[in-house]
């Protein structure tokens, strides 16, 4: 287990009773698709089974192919990209848009191209009626933002702090995991408050806390990477690393803090004060969509310690 300075995560442990299947179904899924047998065990079932303890088998099955593609895609054409790939970068990012599109990838293309296919062809055979446009949408920028990524790796720099904030979630993938959210967990929140600033700042809050845990759990593994906020954090204040992961695990005790506090705020200081088509099921949809974050929250602060992802051992 990564020793971690103290984070905080207040909300109950729960997991997902289709877990142990997931796991099954992604190892055979991840092998079927010529992916490296070491991503198979992590344990992204376990972490999709935190992160969404309610769901449907197929909602499950549905999350841990969109871990797992996330990963792919990251360690393939972001953190472990060798020098001599890079001219790659531009067709395969082409051919992430053509799938989303629409196109089959080939037998011979990359895994996570494969997985990418799967995860599409899983959603549209569990809810065909389905809108995935904002999904898709995110997955581009994801897609785009490891452009920034790839960058700062390979001059070696230490990004600014505000260049860090700004875009950590996004190379993190957060929003097309909110988006697809909407899908697993059959979010039906009014247009007023799905773009509502305040709903948005707990957005934040729970991505942020997921990206701040990350960092700390993976920065003995990555000890050469400076795409880190341990890393940017010491080079901004020209702190130790002790100071600095502590400084960080106060960050994630924070994001945790305010999104309670808009939790709360949400329901007194803004619904009343929103035009909203139906108030009565505007607010048990608000409270249902917050609720969910719960297992982001949790699925952070319990499996990312415990995953051989960042070297930990069972």
């Amino acid at each position: 287990m990564v020793e971690l300075p103290e984070i905080g995560c207040p909300f109950p442990v729960r997991e997902n009773p289709h877990a142990a299947d997931t796991e099954q179904y992604l190892r055979e899924t991840l092998d079927g698709c010529g992916a490296d047998g070491r991503l198979g065990g992590i344990g992204i079932g376990t972490l999709a089974g935190l992160s969404y303890p309610d769901v449907e088998p197929e909602a499950l099955r549905i999350a841990a192919l969109w871990f797992a593609f996330f990963w792919l895609f990251d360690d393939a054409w972001a953190d472990r990209l060798p020098p001599e790939a890079l001219a790659e970068v531009g067709p395969i990012h082409g051919r992430v848009a053509a799938i989303l599109s629409g196109a089959t990838p080939t037998q011979a293309e990359h895994p996570s191209l494969r997985l990418l296919d799967v995860l599409l062809g899983a959603i549209r055979a569990w809810r065909p009626d389905w809108d995935p446009a904002h999904f898709h949408r995110e997955i581009l920028r994801y897609v785009r933002a490891t452009l920034w990524e790839v960058a700062v790796r390979r001059a070696a720099v230490v990004p600014s702090l505000s260049d860090y904030l700004r875009m950590r979630p996004l190379v993190a993938a957060v929003p097309p995991s909110r988006e697809l959210d909407f899908l697993l967990c059959d979010l039906r929140l009014e247009p007023v408050l799905r773009d509502h600033p305040v709903v948005e700042l707990a957005d934040a809050a729970a991505g942020n806390y997921s990206c701040w845990v990350n960092d700390l759990c993976s920065l003995d593994t990555e000890r050469k990477s400076t795409v880190n906020l341990v890393v940017v954090a010491g080079h901004a204040f020209g702190w130790p690393q002790s100071r600095a992961k502590e400084w960080v695990a106060e960050l994630a005790r924070d994001e945790v803090a305010t999104f309670q506090f808009l939790r709360r705020e949400l329901r007194s200081g803004v619904l009343p004060y929103t035009p909203l088509c139906d108030p009565a099921r505007a607010v048990a949809e608000l409270e249902r969509y917050l609720a969910r974050y719960e297992g982001w929250f949790v699925a952070s602060a319990a499996w990312m310690p415990t995953t051989p992802r960042y070297g930990a051992t069972k």
